[in-house]
């Protein structure tokens, strides 16, 4: 099983590891409101337990982003792990890999009309598509140096 890491911008990574340190910073001053005014009214029961709640799932959902968004090519399919979320693409099902060099995208497209656009480093284009294209010889590979709905 062979594994790519899901590329993000820079900007992408800053603003993830700006809402870990909000959600922390949260955190922190909601721990101190406890102690300072601790559980005197259920409104403050109920808000600091939303605030500690929401501040979880955010150092939750961010680290992950930042840890597991990867793409994984096994011998039948190929698994997407946004995070938390996990999607799979069936080998089986694709019927064409297309490179726009103009745009750099890698696009695979499926018997179904769908497609989706792989997220990683330029360098890694080739071996990807070599990757899937080992196990399953009838997928078409396309490169194309202009975009299709291009009008000259």
């Amino acid at each position: 099983m062979k594994t790519y890491k899901f590329r993000f911008s820079k900007l992408v990574i800053i603003l993830c590891c700006v809402a870990l340190a909000a959600a922390l910073a949260a955190i922190g001053y909601t721990i101190y409101r406890i102690y300072r005014y601790g559980f005197s009214s259920p409104l403050l029961v109920i808000q600091h337990v939303t605030i500690l709640v929401v501040a979880v799932l955010a150092i939750v959902i961010f680290a992950a982003l930042l840890i597991r968004s990867v793409y994984k090519i096994t011998d039948k399919e190929i698994i997407l792990w946004f995070g938390i979320i996990k999607q799979t693409f069936k080998i089986a099902e694709i019927e064409s890999i297309h490179l726009f060099t103009k745009t750099n995208k890698l696009v695979i497209y499926f018997k179904d009309e769908k497609y989706t656009v792989i997220v990683v480093k330029p360098e890694w284009y080739n071996e990807f598509t070599k990757e899937i294209l080992a196990r399953n010889s009838k997928i078409r590979y396309d490169v194309s140096t202009t975009d299709g709905d291009e009008k000259d």
